[in-house]
């Protein structure tokens, strides 16, 4: 029963790094769950229990900090994937974009999408978790599909093998500061989301549209402290980890579709100092 409760952990920590879109916070509420869980007795379900607490704890969390102060860019804490096919759905909700359109979500219905378009919880478990009736987490449902526009069919992943090829073009023209060439493989509408959080020099606000963008980067590749670079899957989407001394001091992850549609570049200290050390699926 215990070894069945400590393997609980990679769950919950993936519905809470999902809900908080930061590793340290995803922690925090998971261990305070597994407390809750030994002070409570008589648990006739562990898992329901545990995804009950870790999701309630998440929402307490998500309340506290809806007006949350923060310098330039918030993107959310880079985790280091391995393995993970590009596609597949609990892959796909781990991505840098998944994570930031949530933020369009009230805690409650961010939970009730996560469990049921990720996690496949039925409606009637979701209520349990939730404290609300079966017909109720369908119209948190219906609300959560509506402000992400899921009933538009208006995104085009790219393959696997596409993605990584043209991940590959990208970054050797942007260590080459080729405006040009990182200009031609943009989407006309790109971003790039810098995220220094006050802690490290980044763009103060989201650089928008393809000729921007392109001079951004160009010139961002050229400072010096970027030049120990390696490749990394960063939340299931081709990605950098920008090393100096061995330390790592910036992670890029890219969105791609049928071109370069976002870029991620996270250089906040306090979310680099668990990369590559996170249990999420």
């Amino acid at each position: 029963m215990i070894d069945d409760v400590i393997a609980m952990r990679p769950r919950m920590l993936s519905v809470a790094y999902r809900m908080l879109g930061s590793i340290a916070d995803a922690e925090d509420a998971v261990q305070d769950a597994f407390v809750r869980y030994h002070t409570a007795g008589g648990v006739s379900s562990p898992e329901g229990f545990l995804i009950r607490a870790t999701t309630r704890l998440c929402i307490d969390r998500l309340r506290r900090r809806r007006r949350r102060e923060y310098v330039g860019p918030w993107v959310p804490e880079p985790v280091e994937t391995r393995g993970a096919a590009r596609g597949d759905a609990l892959a796909e909700s781990l991505s840098q974009a998944f994570l930031l359109l949530l933020e369009r979500l009230t805690p409650q219905e961010r939970a009730a999408f996560l469990l049921r378009a990720v996690f496949d919880y039925e409606y009637e478990e979701i209520g349990e978790v939730l404290g609300k009736s079966e017909a109720a987490v369908r119209k948190l449902m219906s609300r959560s599909r509506a402000r992400l526009g899921f009933d538009d069919d208006h995104r085009f992943p790219a393959t696997r093998a596409r993605a990584e090829g043209l991940a590959d073009r990208f970054v050797a023209a942007c260590r080459a500061g080729d405006v040009k060439a990182v200009e031609a493989m943009l989407a006309e509408d790109a971003e790039v989301h810098s995220d220094g959080g006050g802690k490290a020099s980044a763009a103060r606000v989201v650089v928008r549209g393809r000729d921007r963008a392109a001079r951004f980067l160009a010139g961002a590749f050229r400072k010096p402290w970027l030049r120990e670079v390696g490749p990394a899957s960063v939340n299931g989407e081709p990605g950098l980890v920008f090393r100096s001394d061995g330390a790592v001091v910036a992670v890029l992850s890219l969105r791609i579709e049928r071109d370069v549609r976002a870029v991620y570049f996270t250089l906040n200290p306090d979310k680099l100092a668990r990369w590559a050390a996170a249990e999420v699926e």
